[in-house]
């Protein structure tokens, strides 16, 4: 078996917020704590009602597999400049957003400090309304098993009131219907830390589908 080189980040400065144009492994940066950019796509349906499409991580991914999570986040590579959701955009759910429609919230700025990791991010935050069916949407880098659409409300609700929702879900090959309660849900996403990023995530969505447009960001 060829083993894959590792993936190869740019590194940030953590206090300024700006990239220093170093590279440095991916393995190390999670490590040490060397902060580096990752980027983020939320996409809403807003029929036959408001919701959010989740990504299902595959069952092989050594952080939080099986879990549903951002409808599009990663990485940045080293030395990418341009196209940055584009590209992971394509590789994980098989589409290239429309610049014309992407709404960027800005960067959130990303820590999380365990006993195994020491991971610092800066994400660039993007909204994007799509009502295109669950079919439309294609699995190419093996990271991600199905998608999941996910009424807002209920998004909204499990922060505080856990109960099970049935979803409507499609794994590449056929439409299904499936229920859903908080523990399917990527844990970070309820953390503390990631308040603030849902708040805005939140009133963004809500912006979006009541005027068409966004006026918060993440900082």
């Amino acid at each position: 078996m060829t083993l894959q080189p590792e993936e190869m980040l740019e590194e940030w400065d953590w206090e300024k917020g700006i990239p220093t144009g170093k590279s440095i492994p991916r393995s190390i940066a999670h490590q040490c704590g060397i902060a580096h950019e990752g980027v983020h796509l939320w996409i809403v349906r807003s029929i036959p009602i408001p919701q959010l499409v989740f990504q299902k991580r595959a069952s092989h991914k050594d952080m939080y597999p099986g879990y549903l999570d951002i409808t599009v986040g990663g990485h940045v590579p080293y030395g990418l400049d341009t196209n940055k959701i584009h590209k992971e955009a394509y590789e994980e759910i098989g589409i290239i957003p429309d610049d014309n429609k992407l709404i960027d919230l800005g960067y959130f700025r990303y820590e999380e400090n365990n006993a195994t990791l020491f991971h610092r991010e800066f994400q660039r935050v993007y909204l994007y309304m799509s009502d295109e069916p669950l079919t439309a949407y294609s699995f190419n880098d093996n990271e991600v098993n199905a998608v999941y659409a996910i009424p807002v409300d209920y998004c909204k609700a499990i922060f505080t009131d856990d109960y099970p929702m049935e979803v409507e879900a499609y794994n590449g090959y056929q439409l299904l219907t499936t229920f859903v309660s908080k523990n399917n849900f990527h844990p970070l996403l309820f953390a503390p830390s990631m308040s603030h990023y849902m708040d805005v995530l939140f009133t963004a969505i809500e912006q979006l589908l009541q005027f068409g447009t966004v006026t918060i960001r993440m900082s």
